[in-house]
């Protein structure tokens, strides 16, 4: 008893399945199977020919070893990748000492700029404070030059709406009248004045009269006129309603023309203020004179007077308005005829006439 053998069928039929199996690579190693020539002859010949199925050619080993020699032949070998990594290395390494001079050659420039920056800074500052300094300087300078005006106008007063003549008139004459009328009773036997006149300006297109500026000879008599002149806002003189005033710098009029809202709050609140030299505003407030001197000081002075908050003109900083009636003064052109080269009786001196003498 033995083991049976396999029948033959069963072998042939795993050699046929052997023959047609095919691997993963068979697609790329097999060359395609070449078709048989066939012998042209008689059209039965053809057709026998063409009858017959194509006949497939296995390729030889010889073939698919050529093949496995052409691929790995054709693949990247270690050397090509060191070759290629070290000239990756040399580019990367010559674009980094590029950039590695850059950064220097910025950095020594951010050095410089920052060394550069500070110095300027430090020279904006000592700037600003000269500037502020030279400011406040500049402040006081005004402050004493408004000063001064103010006090060489001590003895002036100015008369408004004393009517004017169309002609020629006598303003001394006019005044010294005004003024014994107003002190009335306690007038002095004699008022001198050293100068009046009207303002200098043209007449008003409107024939409103202009201002007349006095000065007194003495102090103590423009007081007195002007202690009597206050009793009463205006005083009837030849048909007009004429007022008296201390005549003042255009800066301080400027300054008491900006602080009009705040006299009018305080004559709303019915608190008491008069006006100080060097200028400024005192009001009384829990029986002390609160001083107000500069612009910057409105909204504290307000605030301890319990007044509202309210809009003041900064006359300081702010130029002097230009009126209307008073254009800005000009200085009178010089006429060409009256220029020394050409008149008439100035000519040319001829060098051959006048020769240069030793020692000229």
């Amino acid at each position: 008893m033995g083991r049976a053998k396999r029948s033959d069928s069963h072998q042939t039929t795993r050699g046929s399945q052997g023959a047609t199996e095919k691997g993963p690579l068979d697609e790329y190693l097999h060359t395609p199977s070449r078709q048989p020539r066939t012998a042209t002859g008689h059209k039965m010949a053809d057709d026998r020919t063409s009858a017959q199925p194509p006949d497939t050619q296995e390729p030889s080993l010889s073939d698919i070893r050529a093949d496995i020699r052409a691929l790995t032949g054709a693949m990247v070998t270690k050397a090509d990748l060191q070759a290629l990594s070290a000239t990756l290395h040399e580019a990367i390494r010559s674009e980094v000492a590029t950039i590695q001079r850059d950064i220097v050659a910025q950095d020594g420039r951010i050095q410089t700029l920052e060394a550069t920056q500070l110095t300027t800074s430090s020279r904006l500052d000592a700037t600003d404070a000269a500037v502020t300094r030279q400011g406040n300087m500049l402040l006081q300078l005004r402050r004493q030059t408004e000063d001064l005006d103010n006090r060489g106008r001590r003895s002036n007063i100015r008369i408004r709406n004393l009517p004017e003549a169309a002609g020629e008139e006598d303003v001394q004459a006019t005044l010294t009248a005004l003024f014994r009328e107003i002190l009335g009773p306690d007038s002095l036997p004699r008022i001198d004045l050293d100068r009046a006149h009207r303002a200098l300006r043209p007449r008003n297109a409107d024939n409103t009269p202009r201002d007349v500026i006095c000065c007194l000879h003495e102090y103590k008599v423009k007081e007195m006129i002007m202690n009597k002149a206050r009793l009463k806002p205006t005083w009837r003189f030849q048909g007009a309603e004429v007022a008296l005033y201390q005549d003042l710098s255009p800066l301080t009029l400027e300054a008491r023309r900006a602080l009009r809202p705040v006299t009018q709050l305080l004559r709303s609140r019915n608190i008491p203020y008069k006006w100080g030299f060097p200028f400024c505003l005192l009001a009384r407030h829990n029986n002390e004179w609160r001083p107000l001197r500069w612009p910057d000081e409105v909204p504290a002075f307000l605030q301890g007077m319990g007044l509202p908050r309210t809009e003041v003109t900064d006359w300081i900083l702010n130029p002097l308005e230009q009126r209307p009636n008073q254009p800005a003064p000009r200085a009178p052109r010089r006429r060409r005829e009256d220029s020394p080269l050409r008149r008439p009786d100035r000519r040319p001196l001829n060098p051959a006439q006048h020769p240069v003498q030793p020692g000229d």
